[in-house]
C-alpha cells in the first residue's frame, strides 16, 4: 500500500471519528438542552419553571398520574426531527439574544399575559396528541371531533402546561421584581 492510500485510509477513519464524536456531543446538547430545568436557569424564565413544577405535567403537581412533561414536550414540535431540531435552533437562538443582548425577555407582566393568547405560535397541539391518543368519553371531546365546537385541546386544558395559578405566579414574580426597584 502505497504511502497515499494509507494518508487517505488514517484521513477518513480519524474524520468519522471526529464526525461520530461531535454527533454525540452535539445530540447531548441537544438533549440537556430540553430539559426543564435548563429552560428555567434564565431569570426570565423562573415564573414559567416554578409553575410547571407544580402544574399537572410537572413533578410536583403530577397528583393523577399524568405522564412528566417538559418544556420541549409541549413547546417544540415532534412531528419530524428536522422540524424539531429547526425550531429548537429558531427558538434557543431568540432566547439567547433576547437574554444576552437585550436584557431578558420583557420584564412588563402585561408582556407575558398577552403572549399566552398567542400560545398557538409556541405550544403545539400535536404533542397533546401524541401522548394523548385515546381521548376520554365525554360530550365536550365527541362535540370536538365531530366539529361541533371549534378549539384545540388547549381550548378547554389551558392550564396543563403551567397550572391553574400561572398568572398568580406571574404577578408574584413581578411584583418582587418591583418591590426592589
Amino acid at each position: 500500500m502505497n504511502e497515499k492510500t494509507k494518508a487517505f485510509i488514517v484521513g477518513g477513519i480519524v474524520g468519522i471519528v471526529i464526525a461520530g464524536v461531535g454527533a454525540l456531543i452535539s445530540a447531548q446538547m441537544v438533549e440537556n438542552t430540553a430539559e426543564p430545568e435548563f429552560c428555567g436557569s434564565c431569570h426570565e424564565m423562573k415564573p414559567m419553571f416554578e409553575a410547571w413544577e407544580k402544574g399537572p405535567h410537572g413533578p410536583l403537581g403530577n397528583k393523577r398520574g399524568a405522564v412528566r412533561a417538559g418544556c420541549a414536550d409541549c413547546h417544540l414540535p415532534h412531528t419530524s426531527v428536522l422540524s424539531y431540531l429547526i425550531n429548537k435552533s429558531k427558538f434557543g437562538t431568540n432566547d439567547a439574544i433576547a437574554h444576552f443582548f437585550k436584557g431578558g425577555y420583557s420584564d412588563n407582566l402585561e408582556h407575558w399575559i398577552e403572549k399566552r393568547k398567542e400560545r398557538e405560535h409556541y405550544v403545539f397541539v400535536s404533542n397533546c396528541e401524541r401522548c394523548h391518543t385515546a381521548l376520554p368519553d365525554n360530550v365536550m371531546h365527541e362535540k370536538l371531533k365531530s366539529g361541533e365546537i371549534k378549539g384545540d385541546c388547549l381550548t378547554c386544558h389551558w392550564y396543563v402546561g403551567h397550572g391553574f395559578d400561572f398568572e398568580e405566579k406571574l404577578k408574584e414574580f413581578f411584583g418582587k421584581k418591583e418591590n426592589k426597584e
